[in-house]
């Protein structure tokens, strides 16, 4: 593993809280030039930050029916994913992360790239 990517590793697992490391993925999606080096930067900013919900934010996204993923559920999706890019480099380009994230909430909301 190159540096930077240690590096970066390191800066992930410092994250408390899912939402924390959202915002910050979406910051480098939208702001930067998708490089690691930007990442890095943009992970670096956002590491303090504290996204815990209210009780009023939790009673809105549970009116919206939405299903959530238990957390071990959701580690082990992200395991197998992260190995599996390991294994191959497959990965989605920058580009299709950003016109989706760009698209969450509008009328043409797209859908996940996979």
């Amino acid at each position: 593993m190159t540096d930077i990517r240690q590096q970066i590793v390191k800066q992930l697992d410092a994250y408390s809280t899912l939402e924390a490391l959202k915002a910050a993925v979406r910051e480098w999606v939208n702001t930067s030039d998708g490089s690691l080096n930007s990442f890095k930067k943009v992970l670096e900013t956002h590491i303090d930050e504290d996204y815990d919900l209210s009780s009023e934010d939790w009673q809105q996204l549970q009116k919206q029916d939405l299903t959530f993923i238990s957390d071990d559920a959701t580690r082990e999706e992200d395991m197998r994913r992260l190995q599996q890019y390991r294994e191959t480099g497959d990965g989605i380009p920058h580009e299709q992360v950003a016109a989706w994230l760009t698209s969450i909430g509008t009328d043409n909301e797209s859908p996940c790239p996979r």
